[in-house]
């Protein structure tokens, strides 16, 4: 029976010089180790602030979308720039003052929190009339109630 070598993880410090790095791919690299030690911190930092932005932003969004499933239909975020745009899209052709209020506060909750967002209250006009407003390639659908056209066999 073959055991297994267990490889001790390579300890690189900041002022260690250049170091050379093979990619999974084998592309090979040769960095300074400050650069490699900056490389590995802002990955770490990346994938702490997409896990924040999904803890305090998607899932309150989303949470807040099936709490008004009664009257929301889909909610979209297109890909941001700067501000995050998020469309909320209900199930009535008429503008809702009730729940304009709630996506107002809803608003408000996520600027509290330290997010730059602003959020629309689109009346069902159907899913042609959403590029009206942004483009659905690429934009993230954080809710949607039953099923979707695309779903269907529709655009």
């Amino acid at each position: 029976m073959a055991t297994a070598t267990r490889r001790m993880p390579v300890r690189l410090k900041f002022s260690d010089g250049q170091v050379l790095v093979t990619s999974q791919d084998m592309d090979t690299f040769v960095i300074s180790a400050e650069r490699a030690t900056e490389a590995c911190q802002e990955v770490v930092k990346r994938g702490e602030r997409f896990q924040q932005f999904q803890d305090e932003f998607l899932i309150p969004v989303h949470s807040w979308c099936v709490q008004h499933a009664a009257t929301v239909r889909a909610c979209y975020m297109p890909m941001p720039l700067g501000v995050i745009r998020v469309f909320v899209v209900t199930n009535s052709v008429k503008f809702d003052f009730g729940l304009g209020e709630q996506i107002a506060k809803l608003e408000r909750d996520l600027h509290q929190g330290g997010w730059r967002v602003s959020i629309s209250q689109l009346p069902d006009a159907g899913d042609d009339s959403l590029g009206t407003f942004f483009s659905q390639e690429g934009a993230l659908e954080v809710y949607a109630q039953g099923e979707r056209a695309q779903d269907k066999g529709g655009a």
